[in-house]
C-alpha cells in the first residue's frame, strides 16, 4: 500500500467526519478544516482508508483484469500513477499521491468532488467504491454537545 495515498484518504475521512461532529454538537468549524484537525488521525479514519484502498484496487482489477505486464493493478502501480496520480495538481509526486488519496476518499463519500475533477482517467475514477463515513464513524468524541438551558 502506498502510504501517501493512504494518508490522503485518512485525512479526508477524518476531516469530513470531524467537521460533521462539530456541526452535530452545534460547534461548526470556520476556516480551513484541514488546519483545524487534531494532530493524530482518528483510528476509524485510518481503518476506512485501508478499506477504501483495498476495495478500490479490487474494483479496478474486476473491471480491467491485469495490467499490460500481466500483474494485478495496484494503486501504487504504473497504470494508476500514469493515468491518475500524475494528473493531480500537487507540487511533487508525494503531494500528488496524497491529493489522489484525498479526492478518492471525497468521491467515495459522495461529496460531489472527486478524481474526475482532476483529469484522472475514467478507467480509474469510474471504479472508486462508495464508502459511508461520518461523525458517527469516529472512534472518539472530539466535541462536547451544548447543554440545553
Amino acid at each position: 500500500m502506498n502510504k501517501l495515498i493512504l494518508q490522503g484518504m485518512a485525512r479526508a475521512f477524518f476531516a469530513s467526519a470531524y467537521a460533521d461532529q462539530a456541526e452535530d454538537c452545534d460547534q461548526p468549524l470556520s476556516g480551513e478544516i484541514m488546519d483545524l484537525l487534531p494532530p493524530d488521525i482518528d483510528d476509524a479514519a485510518i481503518h476506512a482508508s485501508k478499506t477504501l484502498y483495498c476495495d478500490f484496487e479490487n474494483k479496478l482489477n474486476d473491471a480491467h483484469g491485469c495490467d499490460d505486464d500481466g500483474a494485478r493493478i495496484t494503486l501504487d502501480g504504473a497504470f494508476v500513477w500514469s493515468y491518475g496520480v500524475q494528473h493531480m495538481e500537487g507540487e511533487t509526486g508525494d503531494n500528488n499521491a496524497e491529493l489522489f488519496g484525498h479526492y478518492a476518499a471525497m468521491q467515495a463519500m459522495g461529496h460531489g468532488v472527486g478524481l474526475s475533477d482532476y483529469g484522472v482517467a475514467h478507467q480509474i475514477y469510474d471504479h472508486v467504491p462508495y464508502l459511508e463515513f461520518g461523525s458517527y464513524s469516529l472512534s472518539l468524541d472530539y466535541f462536547t454537545p451544548c447543554e440545553d438551558e
